[in-house]
């Protein structure tokens, strides 16, 4: 029932997409933001034409595209205690380490709101964290962290620009709101990980000891990722059980959901993984507006990461099957590599953008 209560509305999730660090060199190391599991703004103007507030972007709940009569119902999912303990929930997802590759990994940042909050820093005053080799709830192998350790880091926690919302057309026309807040709430952890599937469990306190909800992934014209797969932890009866968004109307289907985080450190890789492999090629290249990647092996491509010159993530792209055009035109001139992950592995490519 507790499970229940949090799942109803408000539910927290995120979402999964891998983002890669390099600088110059294939060999080098940059301490930055390493990953993120998915997305979660849908853009600066509403299904229904309203316009953000100036400098926000609305996050707001999807249909699958087509689909006019059903949409996603939970704005969070909870992922709190109170000094009671009458609520103790945490939430947990999965990420990770490409082969080849070895992350040091330094903080994680998650979404939060608190409904009609107002205040000009975030809501809560506690996170806690831990990362298991493996699914917490099968057995999986606790690397580092616990249930009992503040790592909250309140300095580099801010306003993440962004308001949740619902869907302003389906099933109907409804008003955009400016009462759910999106907040980026960072903790500090530290661990080492090869190349492996990891899980990262947390749990946060609010600062007026209410309730308060995490973000799930929010993808465009999709209730959900097909691999989505958090879950949750009621932990009064120590149950797990999958995020799942009930959808509006209830008779929609269930969908699984991904919750929505970043994680920061320093990725290392051996260059020899990718001088050995050539699937793909970018044409033309140096680009102008946009450019084709060549891909003679007729591989899938599942995602395609930009990164400048100082190791940061500056585009990413879920390409369809059909699709291997790629609009670049907002980037600025310089040099970038591109990293593309496919059914084969990680390619890295550099690109000149004039």
């Amino acid at each position: 029932m507790m499970l229940k209560l949090y799942t109803l509305r408000d539910k927290l999730i995120l979402v999964k997409l891998p983002l890669f660090i390099l600088c110059f060199l294939f060999c080098q190391v940059c301490i930055a933001q390493i990953y993120s599991n998915g997305n979660l703004s849908t853009g600066a103007t509403a299904a229904n034409g309203t316009f953000a507030p100036t400098g926000y972007t609305w996050s707001e709940m999807q249909a699958n595209t087509g689909n006019t009569s059903e949409v996603n119902f939970s704005f969070g999912f909870g992922a709190l205690y109170n000094n009671a303990l009458s609520s103790n929930l945490q939430l947990a997802d999965n990420f990770t380490v490409p082969v080849g590759e070895s992350w040091g990994v330094t903080s994680f940042d998650f979404f939060c709101y608190q409904t009609s909050y107002a205040g000009t820093v975030p809501p809560i005053d506690v996170l806690r964290v831990q990362i298991f080799n493996g699914d917490p709830s099968a057995g999986g192998t606790l690397v580092t962290g616990d249930m009992t350790t503040n790592v909250y880091d309140a300095t580099n926690s801010a306003d993440a620009l962004m308001y949740r919302i619902s869907n302003t057309v389906v099933p109907i026309v409804a008003p955009t709101g400016t009462a759910r807040k999106i907040w980026k709430v960072r903790a500090t952890i530290s661990a080492s990980l090869v190349a492996g599937t990891y899980w990262v469990v947390f749990q946060g306190h609010a600062t007026n000891d209410a309730n308060f909800f995490m973000i799930p992934v929010t993808l465009l014209g999709s209730r959900g990722a097909a691999t989505a797969n958090a879950k949750q932890f009621t932990v009064t009866g120590a149950i797990w059980a999958t995020v799942l968004d009930g959808g509006n109307p209830a008779a929609a289907p269930d969908v699984a959901q991904d919750m929505a985080f970043l994680i920061n450190g320093v990725v290392t890789l051996s260059t020899s993984q990718y001088e050995k492999k050539n699937n793909f090629q970018i044409f033309p290249n140096p680009v102008n507006s946009s450019f084709k990647i060549l891909n003679t092996d007729n591989l899938s491509i599942y995602n395609v990461d930009f990164i400048d010159n100082l190791g940061r993530i500056v585009k990413n792209s879920i390409p369809k099957d059909s699709e291997m055009n790629f609009d670049c035109s907002e980037l600025e001139a310089g040099n970038y590599l591109v990293k593309i992950k496919s059914e084969n592995g990680v390619e890295i490519k550099k690109m000149i953008k004039n």
